[in-house]
């Protein structure tokens, strides 16, 4: 690879930038800014450039600009015919998703990605071997849970002035913390939203929902809650799965797989010195391999989907 682009200069489009620089030391990496603050070259990029001067003779471009820019953006590149890696969430609402996805040809379909790369991580891939290979026998619930203090996501900046915390730009715990819809839909399937709940708390002061919680009813007939929020002071990141063998509790911050049934307690899977670092690296090279494992943009734009019926369903309580 010898130039890549990398759209928006937040902490996850830098860290993409280090990663370009890691697998393909001979590449240029140009960094473009999606605002007008700041105009200094991020010291992970060779050369700060602007939109306009993409062109096709650039081998990749990575969208991490705030959400409400994701479809402008991809669009640009991918007329361009550059490969293009969006990250989560694909757009800022399943409208947009739709209208995007509609617009472009099988061909530049292809070229393009989504990030969600929680798939990545060693103990996801063993939970989706696990899953369909029906090791658990009948699966009756599952509960995915996750939390993390927003002013603790970005040291050293405004949380409130963050994308996260401004609707305005596509923040909030939906679409902010939709790794957990991906993967649920990705390992069971999602059929409906039963019910759902959004809140804000007294204490972070955004206008963007903090608190999410979701009754899901899967396509294998088990019954899924989603709980999602901004308000937890330790991170906290887990799943369980009640199923007919077994109880199984997968801890995505440890990256660990525990097993608790009639016979007692069994690690699984045991990731704990995995070094989260190798999820962007090997979806990096996953995308530029082309080996059509990346998230696709119908993957993607059902996470949207899945996130405006939980807003409508919410709106309905």
């Amino acid at each position: 690879m010898k130039k890549a682009a990398v759209i928006g200069c937040g902490n996850i489009g830098q860290r993409h930038m280090r990663n370009i620089k890691n697998l393909f030391p001979k590449a240029t990496v140009c960094a473009i800014r999606s605002g007008s603050g700041n105009t200094s070259c991020p010291a992970d990029a060779d050369l700060l450039i602007t939109l306009e001067e993409l062109d096709s003779s650039f081998e990749l471009a990575i969208v991490a600009s705030p959400a409400n820019f994701h479809v402008a953006h991809a669009s640009h590149c991918l007329n361009l015919n550059i490969p293009t890696l969006i990250e989560k969430p694909l757009a800022q609402d399943y409208t947009q998703g739709l209208h995007f996805s509609d617009s472009l040809s099988l061909s530049k379909n292809k070229l393009a990605g989504v990030a969600y790369c929680l798939r990545y991580l060693p103990s996801a891939q063993f939970m989706k071997q696990l899953i369909e290979q029906k090791q658990l026998g009948q699966i009756y619930n599952v509960n995915a849970e996750v939390g993390q203090y927003l002013p603790d996501w970005r040291p050293g900046t405004d949380y409130s002035q963050s994308v996260s915390a401004r609707s305005d730009l596509g923040g909030g715990a939906l679409n902010e913390l939709s790794h957990e819809l991906d993967y649920i839909n990705w390992l069971f399937g999602v059929d409906q939203v039963l019910a759902a709940s959004l809140r804000r708390s007294h204490e972070l002061n955004t206008n963007v929902e903090e608190i999410v919680d979701a009754q899901i009813k899967l396509k294998n007939d088990a019954l899924a809650t989603i709980h999602l929020d901004f308000l937890q002071k330790r991170p906290h990141r887990k799943c369980t799965i009640i199923a007919e063998k077994a109880r199984i509790e997968w801890d995505l911050i440890a990256n660990t797989i525990t097993q608790f049934d009639a016979n007692g307690v069994k690690t699984l899977f045991d990731g704990s010195q995995y070094d989260k670092n190798n999820m962007y690296l090997d979806m990096l090279i996953d995308f530029t391999a082309q080996k059509q494992n990346t998230v696709s943009l119908n993957e993607g734009l059902e996470v949207l989907h899945i996130i405006q019926r939980i807003r409508e369903r919410a709106q309905n309580v």
